[in-house]
């Protein structure tokens, strides 16, 4: 089946049938998933997926309709029903399509692998029994596990609307995690480490993967609570996603439009240390939340959102911007069975110029976080507060793990206390950023 042409009719039997304007995002593709736990061969799951959301626009009303029928007269259907809801919706003035945009060619990001889809099922369960293999390996003190596994996924993904535009690409994912339980004494440890990645050669190795999951469950044991201080707190790659996306909440065009968000009316002013430069890219070689064009059809691009702690851009989809008097930023997310919503890329903090060894230097005394828990950032009043576990720094050196702690602080205050950046970014995920410092923020423990 030609999926294009098929976009084409549905627009077609969508304008026949009332419409004034539409639009259809269609969507197909396939995810497997392997996993091993104690050895064991545990799940082994494929399954495939296709389906369309049409979106049908009149007198500023809108409809929608999600379909999985791909039948001419299923097609048909869908359409004259995403039609008739729209008669049932209430005119919104900011409603409709994008204008088109002109000499519009999508990029290619290099986000589609045709290796991962040849992988053989003993390839997926060799890999995940190597990475239990190696974590049992690394120390006896490793007992449990919770388990390993493989994941994987292709999709298609096409967009045509009655402005005349069609637009389309391909994409993948491999993904590799590995979660080991360390004993002793009695008390439990778990830890855990993966790799994420869009081609299959930059995968991480299992053995890699293995022994550094590994390691971070078997630093872990024999933790303590310190007491109640207010010290500061090095974040690594991954908890410091938890203040990125505390963040993203803050910048969403629509919570900003309710003045719902700790960033209202802030835009170009200074709210982080000019050591801060965050970034939102749409099109990023082989990133993992990379796509050519947004839920609406928009090209996609690179936008710092903090520039050296200049607040730069909000974020917002097409209706969001018109309400609000502005641009869309070509944010808008969306899937073919949801409408389309505020939502960002691959949103990143920019690297500094610190080596790890020289931030954990840095600290007399104060915590490396490497576990949080909990819901994060409340976006309208910027508090910050979740429960926390690492690694205690005294004297410049990592001491001992420390374990049923919270951090907490505002995101403000810990976007403007951020002194030192590392050098260490890794793109893990959708979200990613290097090792940061905060120069102070409270860490309760035991009074």
């Amino acid at each position: 089946m030609d999926i294009e042409q098929f976009g084409r009719e549905i627009i077609k039997e969508a304008l026949a049938s009332g419409a004034e304007e539409a639009d259809v995002l269609i969507q197909s593709g396939r995810e497997s998933e392997i996993s091993t736990r104690m050895k064991q061969v545990e799940n082994i799951k494929e399954a495939t997926s296709e389906g369309y959301g049409i979106r049908a626009f009149k007198n500023k009303q809108l409809g929608f309709c999600f379909s999985s029928d791909f039948s001419s007269m299923g097609l048909k259907e869908a359409a004259r029903q995403a039609v008739d809801l729209s008669r049932e919706t209430t005119s919104d003035q900011f409603n409709g399509l994008p204008e088109s945009e002109k000499n519009f060619v999508p990029a290619n990001l290099d986000i589609f692998d045709p290796a991962i889809g040849e992988l053989s099922t003993e390839w997926k369960i060799d890999s995940c029994l190597t990475m239990e293999r190696t974590m049992f390996d690394f120390d006896k003190r490793i007992t449990n596990s919770e388990g390993a596994g493989f994941y994987d996924g292709e999709t298609t993904t096409v967009l045509v609307n009655s402005h005349g535009q069609t637009h389309s690409y391909k994409s993948s994912y491999c993904y590799l995690v590995c979660k080991p339980v360390a004993a002793e004494d009695g008390k439990l440890q778990g830890g855990w480490w993966y790799s994420y990645k869009r081609h299959l050669d930059d995968l991480d190795s299992p053995e890699n993967i293995g022994r550094i999951a590994a390691e971070r469950a078997v630093r872990m044991l024999g933790a303590k609570t310190p007491g109640t201080a207010r010290v500061p707190v090095v974040f690594d790659q991954i908890t410091g996603t938890a203040v990125l996306g505390g963040l993203l909440a803050a910048v969403d065009g629509d919570a900003v439009f309710k003045k719902a968000t700790c960033l209202t009316d802030k835009l170009g002013q200074d709210i982080a240390s000019p050591l801060v430069t965050l970034i939102d890219d749409g099109t990023l070689k082989k990133g993992l939340a990379s796509s050519p064009f947004d839920g609406e059809g928009l090209q996609t691009g690179r936008r710092e959102i903090i520039s050296r702690g200049n607040l730069k851009s909000y974020l917002y989809d097409v209706y969001t911007a018109r309400k609000a008097g502005t641009v869309s930023t070509a944010n808008a997310q969306r899937d073919n069975s949801s409408l389309p919503s505020i939502g960002s890329y691959n949103f990143y903090m920019q690297s500094g110029d610190s080596d790890f060894e020289r931030i954990i230097e840095s600290v007399e005394s104060g915590l490396y976080l490497t576990g949080l828990m909990g819901s994060g950032t409340n976006p309208v009043t910027g508090d910050f507060s979740l429960g926390a576990s690492g690694i205690w720094i005294e004297k410049g050196k990592l001491a001992y793990p420390v374990e049923g702690v919270t951090v907490a602080s505002n995101l403000l205050e810990i976007l403007k206390n951020i002194d030192m950046v590392g050098n260490d970014l890794e793109f893990q995920g959708p979200v990613s950023c290097p090792t940061f410092r905060v120069a102070e923020m409270t860490v309760s423990g035991t009074v």
